[in-house]
């Protein structure tokens, strides 16, 4: 009896740890950073640029580690660790000087595991109702940053993308989330819905996940045009537009009549004119302008008209003088006579 009560003991013991052996598929990055280490030396994993896997559900079976080396030509290293082994992957001849890493990390900066990263996105696609398949990994410096990000997509079984986050790995802060609905919850044009944390509004609007509807749309289930969701308007302000709507009353604003053209007379009001501080009416006949030359006297009276003279008048009298035949004039005195 005590036999048959060991032997059950024994087979059910070993079918737990099958079964958590099984639920705990994979190796974390961390782990995998320390199989590196242990076989290379720590000098190999001293300084990392990339850290990344696929397939992990949710731990991947092996990892891929990109590190620094001053050896090496182009400045990067390759690194693998998976089945409880590491290996050589040679030198790097694909980033430099094209692709630059963001920049380098230590294994110590890394306080949040791929472990601890895959429950926090686990916990946010919950919230978001999306459900996925499998996680891609890639850890990493934030851009222009010292602190190393998680990078986290989320794939359905055939691969497609579901979900993409951006997880702290120094305090765990949720940095940023993409969601990609195909189900009934897309577009009413057959595309995907897709809702980023780091949109317009892409927080603010109110996500309606759990019904057929989707975020944005209206009360025929449709979007108001393609784009980013859009967030509801302010309250206070109606959106029904009745016939004759003048433009701006929508958003809260009231209409203001604009002021008459300068010196053009509107039904009701006068010719713009200007006034000094008084009130006064100002002349609008503009100020002759002083260039140092003295202005003419003002006439006192118009000048009188001017006579033109009339023409000689001919004697009747006087008969017309007619040439002489010698081309003398009859006319002419003689001179006096010669004395002797």
């Amino acid at each position: 009896m005590k036999r048959k009560a060991l032997l059950f003991t024994l087979l059910t013991a070993v079918f737990l740890v099958s079964g958590a052996n099984a639920q705990r598929s994979g190796i974390s990055a961390r782990e995998a950073i320390g199989l590196v280490s242990s076989q290379f030396g720590s000098q190999a994993t001293q300084w990392i640029a990339e850290v990344r896997a696929q397939g992990g559900v949710p731990q991947p079976n092996d990892w891929q580690m990109l590190v620094y080396d001053q050896r090496a030509p182009r400045l990067l290293y390759r690194f693998w660790a998976g089945g409880g082994r590491a290996g050589d992957g040679g030198i790097d001849e694909v980033r430099y000087p094209d692709d630059v890493p963001m920049g380098y990390f230590s294994a110590s900066q890394i306080s949040l595991d791929s472990v601890a990263a895959f429950t926090i996105a686990e916990g946010e696609a919950r919230k978001a109702r999306m459900s996925f398949d499998s996680c891609d990994y890639l850890l990493r410096l934030r851009e222009f940053s010292t602190e190393p990000v998680w990078r986290l997509e989320l794939l359905d079984s055939s691969r497609r993308l579901a979900g993409k986050l951006y997880i702290s790995a120094s305090n765990g802060e949720v940095l940023r989330t993409v969601w990609v609905y195909r189900d009934q919850r897309a577009r009413p044009d057959g595309l995907p819905l897709i809702v980023d944390s780091a949109a317009p509004g892409g927080q603010s609007a109110g996500l309606d996940l759990s019904s057929s509807g989707f975020p944005g749309a209206g009360s025929s289930g449709t979007l108001p045009g393609s784009g980013s969701v859009i967030p509801p308007l302010p309250p206070g302000i109606d959106t029904r537009r009745p016939t004759g709507q003048v433009p701006g009353s929508m958003t809260g604003i009231q209409s203001v009549p604009l002021p008459p053209a300068p010196g053009v007379a509107v039904a009701g009001n006068q010719p713009y004119a200007p006034v000094d501080p008084n009130g006064r009416p100002m002349s609008t006949t503009p100020a002759p302008v002083d260039n140092g030359i003295p202005s003419p006297p003002p006439l006192t009276q118009a000048p009188a008209p001017v006579t033109p003279a009339p023409a000689p008048a001919t004697d009747p009298t006087k008969p017309p003088i007619k040439p002489s035949s010698s081309g003398g004039d009859s006319e002419r005195i003689p001179p006096p006579p010669i004395p002797r």
